[in-house]
């Protein structure tokens, strides 16, 4: 149990036990549910109303032709990327003193209901952001940086980002509609690679269960060996094919939302570490606080948190049915 301030005409010791607590609370379940994206993205910390990332292009060098010339010089490519925490907050009523002392016990009801909640967010916070617009630019606003809704190319960075739901092995429309397949999955890594995306990386990707289903099934019709696929979709393993698997219910199917926009389908996310940034700001924030009119306690949380895409040649999008 926190040590609380006697005092109960003053708030601090309310304050400090509580964020104390939550702290001791937060650890404590993270030690039995990790957020989804833990260590799949590059994290970092928000100070203020919002900061600012810079993603550095790439150099190549140029191979010398001839005795005592110039070194040849190159502007580097600097894409300044914003981003702005979006708060989330919650609060409860205490109509006694001594409740206070209760919620602010860190293996309490309240403390991990909490906790769990913020981890919640966070999951949903990436979850939502792969595929939204970016704000970049010296200041905030000068630019905005879109993610290509269109068919992938190969070999031509330029190109849209999305293997659609009925791709074939040239990248191009006009297959059989599937839902999540191995030959999605080659054709995705192929695509990462073409990007210039190291090979020797482990890649990853979000799925709805159905998902999870749909590659099962189809090792189940082609005579492919299903034992790891069906450890996977037990959660036995996350592995496969050089993926790491996150599933979540979050990725929902749409209403004629693929690329032609008469097919409904499900945005699978696939991306590099490198190429999603999730940031919060250091540590939730307590009030508590007595409301005179009410005669009752509140006790008050509020935590900040945004992601953001930081390259458009780190993430794709597979269209399943």
């Amino acid at each position: 149990m926190a040590t609380l301030n006697t005092n109960t005409n003053s708030t601090t010791g309310y304050k400090e036990a509580f964020f104390n607590s939550y702290t001791t609370g937060y650890e404590h379940v993270l030690q039995e549910r990790k957020p989804q994206y833990q260590g799949l993205v590059r994290e970092e910390r928000i100070e203020g109303e919002n900061e600012s990332y810079d993603f550095l292009g790439t150099i190549e060098l140029d191979e010398k032709s001839t005795r005592f010339e110039d070194i040849p010089i190159e502007d580097m490519t600097h894409n300044r990327r914003w981003i702005t925490p979006k708060w989330f907050r919650k609060g409860i009523f205490v109509d006694k003193e001594d409740d206070i002392a209760l919620h602010t016990d860190p293996t309490g009801d309240y403390i991990q209901a909490l906790a769990k909640g913020v981890i919640r967010r966070e999951n949903i916070t990436i979850t939502d952001s792969f595929f939204s617009d970016v704000t970049g630019g010296k200041t905030p606003g000068v630019d905005t940086f879109v993610f290509s809704e269109t068919v992938y190319t190969t070999s031509t960075s330029a190109a849209g980002r999305v293997l659609v739901h009925d791709v074939q092995s040239d990248f191009t429309a006009g297959g059989v509609s599937t839902g999540l397949s191995i030959e999605k999955l080659i054709l995705a890594r192929q695509a990462l690679i073409e990007l210039y995306n190291d090979p020797d990386d482990l890649f990853y990707i979000a799925v709805n269960p159905k998902q999870m289903s749909d590659l099962l099934r189809e090792a189940e019709t082609q005579s492919i060996d299903t034992n790891v696929i069906r450890s996977l979709v037990a959660g036995v393993v996350n592995e496969y094919m050089g993926f790491r698997f996150v599933v979540t219910n979050r990725i929902l199917i749409g209403s004629t939302n693929d690329v032609d926009s008469d097919t409904n389908v499900y945005k699978v996310p696939v991306w590099t570490k490198e190429g999603m940034l999730f940031a919060r700001h250091q540590s939730p924030i307590f009030n508590v606080d007595w409301l005179p009119r009410k005669q009752i306690w509140q006790i008050s949380a509020r935590t900040g948190m945004n992601a953001i895409r930081m390259d458009e040649d780190k993430v794709l999008q597979i269209e399943c049915i």
